[in-house]
């Protein structure tokens, strides 16, 4: 389930990029409401990169019996 997460984060900040490079130079109410998504997207990214890693340090701090 992590890598599901993991990969959608990454595919989050991919469409983020893309969105923001294709827009860089357009003008107008338009071009801000599209970068304004890009930002969505990235935080929306980053939300699942951070929650998919945050999950697998705490399964290995608490939850592995090896470190027992």
């Amino acid at each position: 389930m992590r890598i599901i997460e993991i990969a959608i984060g990454v595919i989050l900040l991919g469409g983020a990029s893309w969105t923001t490079v294709r827009t860089y130079r357009g003008h107008g109410i338009s071009s801000i409401l599209v970068l304004a998504f890009a930002v969505f997207l990235v935080t929306l990214g980053l939300a699942f990169l951070f929650g998919a890693f945050g999950e697998f340090f705490r399964n290995l701090r608490f939850g592995s019996e090896w470190l027992k």
